[in-house]
């Protein structure tokens, strides 16, 4: 009832969001060249905090977990949205950013990088008193958190790929038996799917702000429920996409793949 009440609720509640920042000129180009707004994602934090109070109404004994849940993405989706209001695209990716830092210009991707990766670390910590675990913990939430924003790049991508990972998350912790784990992520689920039409359409970007949600989400779900091995094997996998994406584009490869390419543009207009 969570979810399908947070999806309504969304989908309704989206284009009072977009009016707003249309009202505001809060607008940019998106990848055809139409002015449409971004930083719709902040959205995100404000309706969990809504469903998070009914979600600890009902279901008490996950109210830790909630409580850290909302805390992860309303501090991701704040920092995100920095950078979607004052960000600059002169400078890219993390070689970037931390040049441009060390000969003294501060960029919103390199202090979005710094303050994920504290955030990160402070959620990871809450989960394991083990200084490494927590270490690679804080490392698997903050690159899946960039990743994300990665994949935001053409309407729909990285919610698809959210709504994938969180159905292959989900299996894996029905097969270890702890489905129980999911049921924190159910009202985020449902205000995300809620959302997605807008931005296939390409009626708004959810920017940073959202996808930091997404990103964040997955990252404290992963590392909250699975093992250490398991951590490891994700960690190195984000390690390789980020080394790949420091010279490649994720675009370009979705592009040239005729399966990837057909899913990506799956319900655009």
């Amino acid at each position: 009832m969570i979810f399908i009440s947070a999806a309504i609720v969304s989908y309704a509640l989206t284009p009072a969001f977009i009016d707003l920042f249309e009202r505001g000129g809060r607008l940019v180009k998106n990848y055809k060249g139409d002015m449409i707004p971004q930083g719709i994602g902040i959205m995100f934090p404000i309706y969990t905090l809504l469903w998070y109070t009914l979600f600890l109404l009902l279901f008490k004994h996950d109210s830790a977990d909630a409580l850290l849940l909302q805390f992860a993405i309303t501090a991701a989706s704040f920092i995100g949205f920095i950078d979607d209001m004052l960000g600059t695209r002169d400078v890219l990716g993390f070689k970037g950013h931390f040049k441009s830092l060390f000969t003294g210009r501060l960029t919103t991707g390199a202090l979005k990088a710094i303050v994920g990766l504290l955030v990160s670390f402070i959620i990871s910590s809450t989960l394991t008193s083990n200084f490494s675990e927590a270490v690679i913990s804080a490392l698997t939430i903050a690159l899946f958190t960039n990743f994300f924003n990665l994949l935001d790049l053409r309407p729909g991508r990285a919610i698809k790929v959210y709504i994938f990972s969180f159905l292959v998350i989900s299996l894996g912790l029905v097969i270890i038996q702890k489905a129980a784990a999911i049921l924190p992520f159910v009202p985020l689920l449902g205000i995300i799917i809620g959302y997605m039409p807008y931005d296939l359409k390409a009626r708004c970007m959810m920017g940073d702000a959202g996808s930091n949600v997404l990103g964040i989400s997955i990252g404290v779900l992963i590392t909250s429920t699975f093992g250490l091995y398991v951590k490891i094997l994700v960690l190195a996998f984000l390690i390789g996409i980020h080394v790949f994406t420091e010279k490649y584009s994720l675009t370009d490869l979705i592009k040239n793949n005729r399966f990837l390419n057909y899913l990506d543009n799956l319900g655009r207009s």
